[in-house]
């Protein structure tokens, strides 16, 4: 079975040695590795091209920028791997055996179409390691869609990121699986489109990739008025899309609950003109669906205060867990 690591490259020349590291250690061998340098002006395409010349296993593919989804979606044409796994160039790997146990998960069952694992949140300046929520245990075996969106949903988990599984390339492929270019946040459509393609998948507790935070200028790092209207984008046609899509009645309502955990998220953006916020604010009604216990907190919120009350309160309280974190890591 060959894997084949897709990492997509922009601005990340210091962190790019370790990211590449981490992959070409791992144990098991059976490996192919394509950095794509999505036109990056810094000194990453010379490095692409160093690391190609030292293992046979890396290839490097050159293109104009085109954002992190256009890089994505070049490496999983290009590869040829039976499995593919998404790597972000400032991110890296924790362990060298990790994918030897991936592997083995899938061998052992080839009904799955995806594997997913956990992460930690690494702060290069303290060096300190934060780990996400653990999956439920339930997830570690091979779980319908609908079992498992709810199940993820209601313990406050819903592992988005591309980066966080181990995907049957043909899976990927025949389901046209693919990123849309432009879209910042654009795992929240491409994961819920993953999940409803999917017949079992399962979640495995293995902390196995380092989220590197604070990354100035990297092909991630986006704030401001564009990625408000990206993810309201994205949270508007996905609620207009679910009654449409082939889940249960029950997974239906977890992922609005999590549409509505994104909608919280949107409250909290500030310098967003009138017309727009009050746009905003008659999607109130979906913090009727809170299986998500985040959620389950603001909608009482609402009921008790309103809408505004509720954007104020949502806001002061990410202020506080953002400066809790600064003080906890700086």
């Amino acid at each position: 079975m060959i894997v084949s690591f897709i990492i997509p490259v922009y601005k990340v020349e210091q962190y790019l040695q370790q990211c590449v590291n981490s992959i070409a250690s791992q144990t098991y061998r059976d490996i192919e590795i394509i950095l794509v340098d999505d036109g990056s002006p810094d000194n990453s395409p010379a490095l692409c091209d160093q690391f190609e010349q030292r293992d046979s296993r890396i290839r490097v593919i050159h293109k104009k920028n085109g954002g992190l989804s256009d890089a994505r979606n070049a490496g999983l044409r290009h590869a040829t791997g039976d499995y593919v796994v998404f790597v972000d160039g400032d991110d890296f790997w924790l362990e060298k055996d990790a994918l030897c146990h991936l592997v083995a998960i899938a061998e052992k069952n080839p009904c799955l179409d995806f594997v997913g694992f956990n992460c930690c949140y690494y702060y290069s300046d303290t060096k300190l390691y934060s780990p996400w929520v653990n999956y439920d245990s339930q997830l570690a075996a091979p779980i319908d869609k609908n079992s498992a969106i709810m199940s993820l949903v209601k313990s406050g988990t819903f592992p988005m990121s591309a980066c966080l599984k181990l995907m049957k390339r043909d899976y990927l492929i025949s389901n046209n699986l693919f990123f849309k270019i432009g879209q910042i946040a654009e795992d929240i459509p491409w994961f819920i489109n993953l999940l409803e393609a999917a017949e079992k998948f399962c979640f495995v507790n293995d902390y196995i990739y380092a989220y590197r935070q604070n990354v100035v200028g990297s092909i991630t790092n986006t704030s401001g008025r564009k990625s408000f209207d990206s993810l309201f984008d994205i949270f508007t046609t996905e609620l207009s899309k679910i009654e449409q899509r082939s889940f249960s009645n029950g997974a239906k309502n977890a992922i609005k609950s999590f549409l509505a955990y994104e909608y919280c998220i949107l409250l909290t953006y500030k310098g967003i003109d009138k017309d727009t916020r009050r746009l905003l604010f008659s999607y109130q009604n979906v913090l009727n669906y809170d299986l998500n216990p985040k959620v389950k907190r603001a909608s009482r919120w609402n009921r008790l205060f309103g809408i505004k009350i509720t954007a104020f309160v949502l806001s002061v309280y990410q202020w506080k867990r953002r400066n809790r974190k600064y003080k906890a890591n700086g």
